[in-house]
C-alpha cells in the first residue's frame, strides 16, 4: 500500500495531494482546492508569485479606449532589466541554477518568478533577505516552492510554438532571455571551483558580485526596503537605469531562463 501511494504521489491518480501544486507550485483553485497543497519548509527553489508586470498586459488605455501598443524591443528590454535585477540581488546568497519567469495569463501563474539555487541553504538565505522587501512599490511575497525539476512543469508545446491553450495553459510558459544576457549572468559559474571554501565565500551575503543594483537604494527601479515614489515609463521606480552593454543588445537569439 505504501509503495502504491508513493508511486501516485503528485499525479492525477493521487486523490489527496494536488498534482498541479506539486508540479508548478501554484493551483488555479488556490485555498479552495479540494486536494492538499503540501508547502515545503525547505527547498532549493523560491517562488515570488505575480511579481513580473508585463508592460503589454499593463499598458494604459489610449484615446480610443484600447491599450497603448508597446514596441517588442521595449518589452524585451523591460523584461531583461527586470530579470537582471532579480538575478543580481539574489546571486550573492548562493549559486543560481535556474531563474524562470512565467509568461502565462492565468491569475495563479501570471508573472510568477521561480529561482532555483544549487543548494537549499542559498534559497533559505535569499528567502530570509526578501522578507519585508518591495519592488516597484509592491511588496515581494516570497515562499519556498516544491518545484525543483522544471522539465516536469514546463509546457513543451510552448517551447515549440505549438501550444494551442495559449496563456491559459496549466503548465509553465517560461519567458526566454537573450543568449547574451544568459551568458553574462550564468557564465560566471562556468569556471568556478566547487571547493567548499570557495563556495562558502561565494555564497556569503556580504560578498556581492560587481554590477548588481542595490535594492535598498532604489536605483534603476530595483528593490527597496520601502515603497517607491514616481516611476519611469516601465513603472520600476524613478531612479537612473544602468545602461545595457552593446554585446548584450545585439543578436544571438533567445535562450531559456536557466543556466547551462
Amino acid at each position: 500500500m505504501a509503495e502504491h501511494l508513493a508511486s501516485i504521489f503528485g499525479t492525477e491518480k493521487d486523490r489527496v495531494n494536488c498534482p498541479f501544486y506539486f508540479k508548478i507550485g501554484a493551483c488555479r483553485h488556490g485555498d479552495r482546492c479540494s486536494r492538499l497543497h503540501n508547502k515545503p519548509t525547505i527547498s532549493q527553489t523560491i517562488l515570488m508569485p505575480n511579481m513580473y508586470l508585463n508592460p503589454v498586459l499593463n499598458a494604459p488605455l489610449g484615446p480610443d479606449g484600447l491599450p497603448v501598443q508597446v514596441a517588442p524591443e521595449d518589452v524585451m528590454e523591460h523584461y531583461e532589466d527586470f530579470y537582471e535585477d532579480i538575478f543580481e540581488e539574489l546571486a550573492p546568497f548562493g549559486e543560481i541554477e535556474n531563474l524562470n519567469v512565467c509568461d502565462n495569463l492565468a491569475d495563479h501563474m501570471v508573472g510568477n518568478v521561480y529561482v532555483k539555487f544549487r543548494e537549499e541553504e542559498g534559497a533559505a538565505r535569499a528567502l530570509q533577505a526578501l522578507q519585508g522587501r518591495y519592488y516597484a512599490g509592491r511588496p515581494v511575497n516570497a515562499e519556498f516552492s516544491p518545484v525543483t525539476d522544471f522539465r516536469e512543469s514546463t509546457c513543451r508545446q510552448y517551447e515549440e510554438n505549438t501550444c494551442n491553450r495559449g496563456g491559459y495553459c496549466n503548465f509553465m510558459h517560461i519567458k526566454p532571455i537573450s543568449r547574451d544576457l544568459r551568458k553574462v549572468l550564468f557564465g560566471r559559474y562556468k569556471h568556478r571551483s566547487r571547493s567548499r571554501d570557495k563556495d562558502k565565500r561565494k555564497r556569503s551575503p556580504e560578498r556581492r558580485t560587481g554590477g548588481g543594483r542595490d535594492f535598498d537604494r532604489g536605483r534603476g527601479g530595483g528593490f527597496g526596503g520601502g515603497g517607491f515614489g514616481g516611476g519611469d515609463r516601465r513603472g520600476y521606480g524613478g531612479g537612473e537605469r544602468r545602461g545595457r552593454s552593446p554585446d548584450r543588445r545585439g543578436g544571438g537569439g533567445y535562450g531559456g531562463g536557466g543556466g547551462g
